[in-house]
């Protein structure tokens, strides 16, 4: 699955971090690197990078902040924008192939399952033992 979505992303130029970065700020409209960082859970040199390449291909502008003369503002471009797009619109598809045919019912299961295996997924990650199931 991760070799289809990293050839999936490929096709519209983009690697798994840069398109973090893209949809990021379709949720965003706009952020600054450090909230970029912050978001991504990277460092502000690492998303220096990311914001270089997507900036070279046409994804991303930089633009000055209103009222932060020291901040730097990243925005998507048209190109950017329609992009965001079509991977939301890809990703709906995609979705309805996998979920269409289930109930309200069935969604709501699967749903409180995969949080409660997240769950102990991040407890397993904090070095602390999850709760055992009765």
């Amino acid at each position: 699955m991760s070799a289809d979505m990293q050839s999936g992303l490929a096709e519209y130029g983009l690697t798994e971090a840069r398109a973090h970065v893209m949809w990021e700020l379709g949720a965003s409209e706009r952020l600054t690197q450090r909230e970029l960082a912050e978001a991504l859970k990277v460092t502000p040199r690492n998303v220096t990078a990311l914001i270089d390449a997507l900036e070279t291909t046409g994804f991303v502008r930089r633009t000055t902040h209103p009222t932060d003369r020291r901040a730097v503002l990243i925005v998507l471009t048209d190109k950017g924008q329609k992009t965001v797009a079509r991977l939301q619109s890809d990703m709906a598809r995609f979705a309805e192939l996998l979920f269409g045919g289930m109930s309200e019912g069935e969604l709501s299961t699967f749903r409180r399952i995969l949080h409660e295996v997240g769950g102990r997924l991040s407890k397993l990650a904090e070095g602390k033992p999850a709760a055992a199931r009765n």
